[in-house]
């Protein structure tokens, strides 16, 4: 019962808690931020040596959990799994962007393509786009693609001048990865999977709980509402 009442603690208060910080959550939003200068500092020396140990050939964001990691690894693996469910390619030439495997579709349920690809042999991005370069292949996207695929990649803005992809954290308008927006998004991601699993909704009704803390009362009678 205890654990279930700080469960309840934890949440935002717009969601139904009291807002207390779950430092577990805050701890690996904390990691995801090494991750993230990880991606956005290849250069740096930290990034050049975890590169050259644990993915010479390859890039963060693919790196599986390796036989006999240091700590510090161990540390940035567990934050870089909250920082893969931010991330998202944004769209410029579409050369560096895997169709069906990498995030790129901006929307909140899924950063990856719902249809089913089939016997499809195209693979990069830039194969959707036509032969200038400036535009969707409509055509190639309603033959690929289910309706509700095309209706957001069809709403994707191509640059005017040709530019190369690059990532950026979903969650924030401004694309640069927060702490704060990292901790909201595993806080939503951990309630949404106990209301899966029990059927019901943690988060209760956000207008509620909104109208209860906005109101004209003493700070006890709200925490015991």
């Amino acid at each position: 019962m205890a654990w279930l009442a700080w469960e309840k603690m934890v949440l935002k208060k717009c969601w139904g808690g009291l807002g207390f910080k779950d430092l577990r959550i805050f701890n690996q939003s904390l990691l995801a931020r090494q991750a993230w200068r990880l991606l956005t500092y290849p250069d740096s020396l930290c990034a050049k040596l975890l590169k050259a140990r644990y993915y010479p050939r390859g890039h963060l964001l693919d790196t599986a959990f390796c036989s006999n990691p240091s700590s510090t690894w161990q540390a940035i693996m567990h934050g870089l799994n909250l920082l893969k469910k931010g991330i998202i390619w944004r769209v410029g030439d579409g050369r560096q962007i895997r169709i069906w495997r990498d995030p790129w579709i901006p929307r909140e349920f899924s950063h990856k393509v719902i249809s089913r690809r089939g016997r499809c042999r195209l693979h990069w991005v830039a194969d959707l786009l036509n032969s200038e370069g400036c535009d969707w292949d409509y055509n190639k996207l309603h033959g690929l693609f289910c309706p509700t695929d095309v209706d957001v990649i069809s709403r994707i803005r191509l640059p005017a001048r040709r530019s190369e992809d690059f990532i950026a954290w979903h969650p924030e308008k401004t694309g640069i990865f927060s702490v704060r927006s990292a901790y909201n998004l595993a806080l939503m991601e951990q309630f949404r999977e106990d209301a899966v699993s029990s059927s019901s909704n943690p988060m209760g009704d956000r207008k509620l709980w909104s109208n209860l803390w906005g109101c004209d009362a003493p700070p006890k009678v709200k925490i015991f509402g």
